[in-house]
């Protein structure tokens, strides 16, 4: 039964897969199809390292491969914070006003005359708390959270750490998942190969912080899968259900997490230990949720002006239900020209639900179609927002500003690179409908598939979907391992 609906599972996805990369070749700005080519050859070379080069790294001691592997990590950990110093950025749009109001939250530990944006935008809150307490240990150094250079600094080092940390977790669940030298290796060279990571760097917001907490997810759901004691299995589970929270306190959309968790807990065990692991996960991820919230509610954020500022999640929803899902003005001042919380949810339910009730069947599936290409086909993740304010002038800016020398052949090499990503993934999803194996492949195909679903329907954007890109990297270098080689 596991194995049929494994199969069944991963059918489904590469029908939703494939018909994502073809739209997204198809409505690429520039030449897809090119793009597209440039990316199964770079597939091609990928597969014939794996198969011809990386194997022989097998046959490595214990020793000697841990030497070479950190060895190589801690040049790419310098690399990548070089290039990241390099490419500093001036914070703008609501990382820069994040960053403006810790100097509220570390003077008393409170949002006090900052309450007001926080009741707006309180899925930011988590990324504040976070990097407040990054700050706090920086101030011991002198550093204060300005939009200065070294004002930034340590948003910066933050950021690094949790993007090395992300390729490390990649690395360590390779390992865990096909047990070989090769298999780390691949991973990580598709991760140090990923330009994104690199755009990313200095880039510290949500996006990126999120990132390492789906992985440390993923993790502890292996380490759950692995256990045979009961109360270890639970504390795993348990494990699985605060990571995902944090991820989820951080970047909302990793709360796809705990549904793809319960649903892989009832793949993998009898009803009875599913629904133990599910209980468990479910109250560790129940009772910081709660715990957050009564926080918020009794000390950090002054709640007196919510009925007049404070903007329902529909509002997200009613962004993404029209045109191209993007920021609407006009949804928003629809909502503030009522007086309550409670009557802009109603007035926004009545937005959305009127929007969806206005297409016919084939213009909603076109609708989420176009959804969907805007979502997962663009190479640079809208880094590019992020990057168009540098501290200083220096060689990186020849690439990653537009209109100088540089930045079309990366947005180029990104574009490649993703469709070479997007290809092996579906050749994953391919190869496991064909030989399935409940495991943790599924919980990051299933997570991925999450992810989709919640995007159709949010606001669109390209960057919602970069915290999950180490879910893809992994899939990818499944498909050149072989699901074979996942024990169970």
């Amino acid at each position: 039964m596991q194995k049929t609906l494994d199969r069944l599972f991963w059918a489904g996805f590469c029908l939703v897969w494939g018909w994502i990369v073809l739209n997204s070749v198809l409505r690429w700005q520039h030449n897809g199809p090119a793009a597209l080519a440039v990316g199964a050859v770079l597939a091609a070379g990928v597969w014939a390292l794996s198969k011809r080069v990386l194997p022989r790294l097998n046959g490595l001691s214990p020793k000697r491969w841990r030497i070479l592997f950190f060895t190589v990590f801690a040049l790419y950990a310098a690399a990548f914070s070089v290039m990241a110093w390099l490419m500093a950025e001036v914070p703008i749009m609501d990382q820069e006003v994040v960053l403006r109001s810790l100097t509220d939250l570390l003077d008393d530990g409170r949002f006090g005359v900052w309450s007001g944006y926080y009741i707006i935008c309180n899925n930011n809150l988590g990324l504040a708390l976070v990097l407040g307490g990054w700050y706090w240990l920086a101030g011991l150094f002198g550093f204060v959270p300005d939009s200065s250079l070294m004002g930034v600094v340590p948003g910066i080092a933050l950021n690094v750490l949790a993007l090395l940390a992300s390729v490390a977790l990649c690395c360590l669940l390779a390992r865990r998942v096909f047990k070989t030298n090769a298999a780390v290796a691949l991973v990580f060279l598709l991760c140090a190969a990923f330009a994104p990571f690199w755009l990313y760097s200095p880039c510290f917001y949500s996006d990126t912080l999120s990132m390492p907490f789906g992985l440390l997810a993923l993790l502890a759901f292996d380490a759950w899968r692995r256990e045979a004691r009961p109360r270890r299995r639970l504390l795993f589970a348990a494990g699985a259900g605060a990571a995902a929270f944090v991820g989820y306190a951080v970047k909302g959309s990793v709360a796809v997490m705990a549904v793809a968790l319960a649903i892989q807990f009832f793949l993998q065990a009898k009803p009875r230990r599913a629904l133990a692991a599910c209980g468990a996960m479910l109250a560790a991820f129940g009772l910081l949720a709660g715990g957050y919230r009564l926080w918020q509610r009794a000390w950090l954020i002054d709640w007196a002006e919510e009925d007049a500022l404070a903007l329902p999640i529909q509002l997200w929803f009613c962004y993404g239900s029209h045109d191209d899902g993007n920021y609407s003005q006009a949804d928003y001042e629809a909502a503030m020209t009522v007086d309550t919380v409670a009557e802009r949810k109603e007035l926004l339910n009545a937005r959305i639900a009127a929007n969806y009730a206005s297409y016919t069947l084939p213009e909603l599936a076109e609708f989420v179609t176009r959804k969907a290409a805007i979502t997962w086909g663009d190479g640079l993740y809208n880094a590019e927002e992020f990057l168009a304010t540098p501290q200083r002038a220096n060689w990186t800016h020849k690439f990653i500003l537009e209109g100088q020398p540089g930045y079309m052949p990366m947005v180029y090499y990104c574009q490649a690179y993703l469709y070479m990503v997007q290809l092996l993934v579906l050749v994953c999803a391919v190869r496991r409908a064909r030989r399935p194996a409940p495991g943790l492949l599924t919980l990051t195909g299933v997570s991925v598939t999450g992810l989709i679903l919640f995007l159709s329907l949010w606001e669109t954007k390209a960057r919602y979907a970069f915290n999950f890109t180490p879910f893809l990297l992994l899939m990818a270098a499944a498909a050149l391992l072989g699901p074979e080689e996942e024990t169970n």
